[in-house]
């Protein structure tokens, strides 16, 4: 239950704690026995209807390039399935048809993934149509598949509950809505404490979670916080029953 009682002060305070990071950055806290967080967020629900995590894809997909984000998407991926979160459902990367630069960064990506650890590798196009076959097969060379890739379920929403009241649960969390940060208390380069339009909360630590809104609260603490939002199409396919 959100506390009823406005906090004069905390020993954290986590901007944005509807999404997926914040909300996980809670669930931690509370793992290794933080006390007194206090979780703000300006929409009027959490899981927030605001932010990435509510418009994410939930795709969770293991390899790129560095050995630093394969291990941890290779954690997170354990976390959803030790939780009854995820989906194994695998993932394609497919290059068309003479898009060779593609290919061959297809082939670097693999040979970074069984040096990190995951299970990729190329397949020929109609092994990738096997595997989809809405793919046109004559239009690609081949693809990259990764059979442990999958889909967090029923959403990364649901996570966000889960993560939000296991810390409650705790004592370790207090969750504030429609309560968005309006700015910082600072004094010789410190914050103090964090504004809010309810009053102002005594901390010494901010987590800054609030995604595309991040560099409007880096600019609040006089901190230069380098985000670009990136557009990109998303479709989802399902079986249409007929009669």
């Amino acid at each position: 239950m959100e506390s009823s009682e406005f906090p004069k002060e905390a020993d954290i305070v986590i901007v944005g704690v509807g999404g997926i990071v914040g909300s996980m950055l809670a669930y931690w806290f509370a793992e290794l026995g933080q006390k007194n967080v206090i979780g703000l967020e300006k929409s009027s629900v959490i899981p927030s209807d605001l932010g990435s995590t509510a418009h994410a894809s939930d795709f969770v997909y293991n390899t790129t390039h560095d050995k630093l984000s394969n291990w941890t998407t290779a954690y997170s991926r354990k976390f959803y399935e030790d939780n009854g979160f995820f989906l194994k459902k695998g993932g394609l990367e497919i290059c068309r048809v003479g898009d060779y630069e593609r290919w061959e960064e297809l082939k670097r990506k693999v040979g970074s993934g069984k040096a990190f650890g995951t299970n990729v590798k190329l397949i020929s196009a109609s092994e990738a149509k096997e595997k989809f076959p809405l793919l046109d097969e004559d239009s690609i060379m081949g693809a990259m598949w990764d059979p442990d890739a999958g889909l967090v379920v029923p959403r990364s929403q649901d996570v966000v509950s889960f993560a939000v009241e296991s810390a409650k649960e705790k004592g370790s969390l207090k969750t504030l809505t429609n309560t968005p940060a309006t700015g910082f208390k600072i004094e010789k380069d410190r914050i103090i404490g964090v504004r809010t339009k309810k009053g102002i909360i005594k901390t010494n630590k901010v987590v800054v979670a609030s995604g595309i809104w991040g560099p409007l609260l880096g600019d609040m603490a006089g901190v230069p916080v380098p985000l670009s939002p990136l557009e990109h199409p998303l479709l989802f396919f399902w079986t249409i029953a007929t009669n």
